[in-house]
């Protein structure tokens, strides 16, 4: 996974060219910013209780925002996480979930210095 970059602009820079607004890539950064200490915080919880089945759920939703935001590395991870809760195997969810924090931190800062408000 440290082979992939933190994030691609393209996927955010394709809605530029389509013609969005640069207001609707600050509110969906900003939305992100909002919602992912949550899902992190669920993920961590999912995780620490065993219930692979909330594991799958919070990681899909995870997933696809992150996607849509181009935090390629970040989704990679979620996509890990989602594979571990729809196999209903948590071995070796918490390295995966202990790298949360820090790939949020890395997917703003990367966001944001791509798209400064």
């Amino acid at each position: 996974m440290a082979d992939l970059p933190v994030f691609d602009p393209a996927q955010l820079r394709s809605l530029l060219e389509l013609g969005a607004e640069p207001a609707l890539i600050q509110e969906l950064i900003g939305l992100y910013e909002a919602d992912a200490p949550e899902r992190i915080a669920a993920l961590v919880g999912a995780a620490a209780s065993g219930d692979a089945a909330r594991l799958l759920a919070e990681a899909h939703h995870l997933k696809g925002s992150l996607g849509n935001l181009g935090l390629v590395r970040f989704a990679e991870l979620a996509k890990g996480l989602e594979t571990a809760g729809r196999e209903g195997s948590l071995e070796g969810v918490a390295a995966l979930v202990a790298a949360l924090p820090a790939e949020h931190t890395e997917g703003l800062a990367a966001l944001k210095a791509a798209f400064p408000g």
